[in-house]
């Protein structure tokens, strides 16, 4: 698999990205405007985005995930355009701690709160699909790496 598979790939993770980001900035928006969340009787929105968790060190945890999503699509977008390695090792880490914080955050929904936001539900997704999708890249360049002969820096070849 060639740099473009990657590039592809870092593609698929910024389009993710950018759903991420409508997603959370609806959330922030909301929060801000002190406005109740459209939920269509789907789960319990209000209980969850207006429980203590739902910020974080006095930032609205919705704020932080549009924070991570806009991070994601930049560094996704500038490792593709650079074929730059350590971009997407970064951006892979930020995906990393974007689903770690969504796992403890639908634990929190679950077991503590009882109670369940889809909107938090598609963020969760979102940021397990984009961390899939960079591991992936991240793995291609390191294959495409091993196998050469030749070292070379990046995936732009």
């Amino acid at each position: 698999m060639g740099p473009t598979t990657v590039r592809v790939l870092l593609s698929v993770a910024v389009v993710l990205a950018f759903a991420g980001m409508a997603d959370a900035a609806y959330l922030t928006v909301v929060h801000y405007a002190d406005q109740p969340i459209v939920c269509s009787g789907i789960g319990d929105c209000e209980l969850v985005n207006s429980s203590r968790y739902a910020e974080f060190a006095g930032v609205p945890v919705a704020l932080l995930g549009l924070g991570a999503y806009a991070a994601l699509a930049a560094l996704g977008g500038a490792a593709g355009v650079r074929g730059d390695v350590g971009l997407l090792a970064v951006a892979w880490g930020v995906a990393l701690a974007g689903v770690l914080f969504s796992g403890y955050l639908t634990y929190i929904e679950l077991r503590v709160l009882e109670a369940i936001c889809p909107y938090c539900v598609v963020s969760a997704a979102l940021m397990t699909a984009i961390f899939a999708v960079l591991s992936a890249a991240l793995w291609r360049t390191h294959s495409r790496r091993a196998a050469s002969v030749s070292y070379s820096v990046g995936f732009a070849e």
